[in-house]
């Protein structure tokens, strides 16, 4: 997991450290050298797309290059009393991205694309944190079989903590960078695709794990009308609901272990650290997602459990769901009993995201 930037990635700009800032990141420092958020091990033998099965290519965009097709947040969204999504410009700002192509996509017809935005990783180990992500959850095999492109951004280094971090919410986890649009490059690499490939408006879905979990609460909330669901793996939504104006329903699913220490499953602010602001917890953040999705404010709880971790016996996931939701915001809460914060899981695990999501697009 640890490295160095790599040489493509333009260096960022405006970072400021505050003194508050500084108490953060000191007393974080402490919290991770006690247990870090993402679970070691070496990449597997053809883990980040490079099995036969799919090609792998980086997409660079020159420095300050702007995509300008389909800015978000410029009065779209808000239908039905609903908020508008606030102003985004999809700018690659000079940043990269891994895209992995499934090997028998058929080029004439729209494809789905699939984020999958990896944690909270240090900066030393490795130069590519997505990669590092997919190592655990292995989705690009599964998004290759049912011809999903699949693309891995990259975060931007905190220069005090050296961790790749993301801009998302107050909880998590930029905390000394300034000046850092991730919600406008993640749009951006929508404008980069769609360059090279057709890709339907109508089944763009994210993944993230927490650091990225957030991020894809961010994103959710800032591009709602734009993104079809969303699957955030101990992550979180804001705390403040003001903060995220899902400007349309937008189906959403929370995978949370109870027994996580570092987002905490009750909430509360990351790794135990006073300074940082309060992240909601797993129920809270579903039961936000439930509410802005227009569900049942009951959720049934007779859904069968489900088996997707390794090292503790099944079915140990139940589901918590919430029915009636308009369009397309179906809300789910799966919560692992005695799940860590990031669960070795099983070869149920991939289908079981990209089933939610691909039954999930966009009306």
């Amino acid at each position: 997991m640890l490295g160095t930037l790599s040489p493509r990635t333009a260096p960022l700009a405006g970072m400021l450290v505050t003194a508050a800032a500084r108490s953060v990141a000191v007393s974080l420092a402490f919290a991770v050298s006690l247990g870090a958020c993402s679970s070691t091990g070496g990449n597997p033998t053809g883990t980040g797309g490079h099995g036969a099965s799919a090609t792998a290519a980086s997409a660079t965009g020159a420095t300050g290059t702007t995509a300008t097709t389909g800015t978000g947040g410029t009065g779209t969204g808000g239908a039905g009393g609903r908020p508008s999504d606030p102003p985004v410009t999809p700018d690659l700002h000079g940043r990269t991205f891994d895209i992995f192509v499934p090997a028998n996509l058929d080029p004439t017809k729209p494809a789905p694309l699939l984020f999958e935005i990896h944690g909270f990783l240090d900066a030393g180990q490795t130069q590519t944190p997505g990669p590092d992500e997919e190592a655990r959850n292995h989705l690009q095999p599964e998004a290759d079989k049912r011809g999903v492109i699949l693309v891995l951004p990259k975060g931007t280094v905190d220069p005090i903590l050296n961790k790749y971090v993301w801009t998302a919410t107050d909880a998590c986890c930029g905390w000394d960078i300034t000046g850092v649009d991730d919600v406008g490059y993640l749009m951006g690499i929508v404008a980069e695709v769609k360059k090279t490939h057709k890709i339907d408006d109508k089944r763009i879905f994210v993944f993230g794990h927490s650091g990225g979990g957030f991020m894809a609460n961010r994103l959710a909330c800032d591009q709602a009308d734009k993104i079809a669901a969303v699957v955030s793996l101990a992550g979180a939504t804001f705390k403040n609901q003001t903060k995220c104006a899902a400007s349309a329903p937008i189906a959403y699913l929370q995978v949370h272990g109870d027994a996580d220490m570092t987002v905490p499953y009750a909430g509360g602010p990351p790794y135990g650290v006073a300074a940082i602001p309060p992240a909601p917890g797993a129920i809270e953040t579903a039961q936000d997602w439930a509410k802005k999705n227009r569900c049942d404010v009951k959720a049934d709880t007779s859904q069968p459990s489900i088996d997707i971790v390794t090292d503790m016996p099944g079915p140990q996931t139940n589901k918590l769901v919430f029915k009636n939701c308009e369009g397309n915001g179906a809300t789910e809460l799966w919560t692992i009993h005695l799940g860590v914060h990031s669960p070795k899981f099983n070869a149920s695990w991939a289908p079981a995201v990209l089933d939610f999501m691909m039954a999930h697009p966009r009306p």
